[in-house]
């Protein structure tokens, strides 16, 4: 008797099978905002905060679980970046310092010349001063020693 009756209208238990199985209303709600915010974050092509959010909550039981893998990868991952970061840094101050001095010693006078010009002078200057101050100082022990002695 049922089989007569759904073969009389048989879209009225389409759509009585359709309500049994439907998920709930929320439940489509939740995932069309799902879907709205993970297709918009990535509609922009940035990470957006809700994007990150969903990210992190989706993917926590994850990181937990490789955890012990991640936290020494990511250790060492972020030391070898250092060190070529630090590396490529050393390299371009040592190549832009030999340029520097082979303009200066070419007589080009790079930027700051001047200034290593006038050190250099400061500091010529300094031993010439020094050397005056020794041969004082050794010339006045040498005639204290003469006036100490009376009979040399």
């Amino acid at each position: 008797m049922e089989r007569a009756r759904q073969q009389q209208h048989p879209t009225e238990s389409i759509f009585e099978r359709a309500r049994k199985k439907s998920p709930a209303s929320s439940q489509v709600i939740g995932f069309l905002a799902l879907l709205v915010t993970g297709g918009v974050s990535l509609f922009l092509g940035g990470l957006t905060l809700t994007g990150i959010v969903i990210t992190l909550v989706l993917l926590t039981p994850v990181f937990l679980f490789f955890s012990p893998i991640l936290v020494p990868a990511g250790i060492v991952l972020a030391l070898c970046v250092a060190g070529v970061l630090t590396a490529a840094g050393v390299g371009v101050a040592t190549l832009s310092a030999l340029s520097w001095l082979y303009r200066y010693f070419k007589g080009r006078h790079p930027a700051g010349a001047e200034h290593a010009d006038r050190a250099r002078q400061r500091a010529m200057e300094t031993v010439e001063q020094t050397k005056q101050k020794a041969k004082d100082v050794a010339g006045q022990a040498q005639s204290r020693a003469h006036a100490a002695t009376p009979g040399a």
